[in-house]
């Protein structure tokens, strides 16, 4: 039987089966935590440097232009025109 530490409402806290404590839970009389539902933590996210020297914008059309700048995480709006993509791809290399 898994004990966990309920911690009720009024900040008391008690060991109790894991049974009971999910019980007292749903009751709305206070919260508990296990080991196993503790968030991990998040990886970092390293992207790669945006650089426009191996693409040439120019040639590149609106789709094209759109998948590139959600490559790279540059936000840009769904209906923006080609010229706006190319401008925030070159804006966020700088």
């Amino acid at each position: 039987m898994q004990k966990v530490t309920f911690t009720y409402k009024n900040g008391r806290e008690r060991m109790l089966s894991a049974r009971d404590a999910e019980l007292l839970q749903r009751l709305g009389k206070g919260a508990y935590l296990t080991r196993d539902m503790a968030a991990a933590r998040p990886m970092p996210v390293v992207m790669p440097a945006a650089d426009n020297t191996d693409v040439d914008l120019d040639n590149l059309d609106g789709d094209a232009l759109h998948a590139l700048a959600r490559e790279r995480g540059v936000k840009v709006h769904h209906k923006a025109g080609a010229d706006k993509v190319r401008a925030a791809l070159r804006e966020a290399a700088e």
